[in-house]
């Protein structure tokens, strides 16, 4: 992936950032990004969908029946509205979910329809599959404290977007 660094290379791009501890966090972050986003995103490919795409349909399984506000997908998502409308539209295309009344779209409830469930259903499996190979070098404790560790800097940089606005 360019801009990505390989392995090999830590020790040079440890030389670059020195002993700074908060750039080396953050590059290794985004290098592991580096190397997750592909394998998923390929395993997704063989389903005929995208990350976003099954992210959403993983969104909306949760809804009630009457369906989730476009509004409210963006915000689990984290994406911008006009992504949002962008993703429903192809959703929509391949029958995965449908809209309701469509007079305001920023208030339109979206819900799964029985062929996204159906798909939703056999990705998981092959998805929870790869995921588990793709993690497979840690323990369940090193899971654990990772996903700890994670959470508190996400919601840390959410309360940090949400301040700069």
């Amino acid at each position: 992936m360019p801009g990505i660094a390989a392995d090999d290379d830590l020790a040079h791009v440890q030389t670059c950032l020195g002993e700074d501890l908060d750039a080396m966090l953050v590059f290794n972050i985004l290098r592991t990004h580096g190397y997750l986003g592909p394998s998923i995103d390929a395993g997704l490919r063989r389903k005929n969908l995208t990350a976003a795409q099954f992210n959403t349909l993983l969104v909306l399984r949760t809804a009630n029946p009457q369906g989730m506000l476009m509004g409210e997908i963006g915000e689990r998502l984290v994406v911008t509205k006009s992504n949002v409308t962008g993703l429903i539209d192809r959703l929509e295309t391949q029958r995965l979910v449908t809209r309701g009344d469509r007079k305001d779209r920023r208030a339109t409830a979206v819900r799964l329809t029985k062929a996204g469930a159906q798909l939703l259903d056999q990705a998981l499996p092959q998805h929870a599959e790869l995921l588990t190979e793709l993690t497979s070098c840690l323990s369940r404790s090193e899971k654990h404290t990772l996903i700890r560790l994670l959470t508190k800097l996400r919601r840390e940089l959410r309360h940090h977007r949400k301040r700069s606005e």
